[in-house]
């Protein structure tokens, strides 16, 4: 992960940087009871662009199933790379890349995904998937 530069993060965004990186470890090692406890009881996903299941979605399981489920289906060997952090104040947005094997061809493949988490008290309230090139997922090997 990058470090941020030339900035002081506060007690806040420091903690909400480490909440968001620790839902993305529990995501990347399959570790579903660890990404569910990051996340409030009634949080709220909204998908914005460039995914194929748009909405507004609530609580815990519904977002497990919704965000993880299609994931499983057409990746093996999946990984989550958050590539920059940046807090700002109870939010924090999030550039990174998900890779694996496509199951449709057997060929190594990479997604870009842009998110904005937005935490209180150490827990995910709200999550928006602002980009995810999911749907357009392109083959690197």
């Amino acid at each position: 992960m990058m470090e941020i530069e030339a900035k002081t993060l506060t007690p806040t965004e420091s903690t909400n940087r480490r909440t968001v990186a620790e839902i993305y470890s529990a995501l990347a090692t399959g570790n579903m009871e660890a990404f569910e406890e990051r996340l409030a009881p009634n949080v709220k996903w909204t998908v914005i662009a460039g995914a194929g299941s748009g909405g507004t979605f609530y609580g815990r399981h519904r977002i497990v199933g919704m965000a993880l489920a299609p994931i499983a289906a057409d990746w093996a060997d999946f990984e989550v790379t958050p590539f920059e952090l940046t807090p700002a104040g109870d939010k924090l947005f999030v550039v990174g890349e998900y890779r694996g094997v496509h199951r449709a061809s057997g060929k190594v493949g990479a997604a870009r995904f842009v998110h904005v988490w937005h935490l209180r008290d150490g827990l995910a309230q709200r999550f928006e998937t602002v980009y995810d090139s999911h749907a357009m997922w392109r083959a690197t090997q």
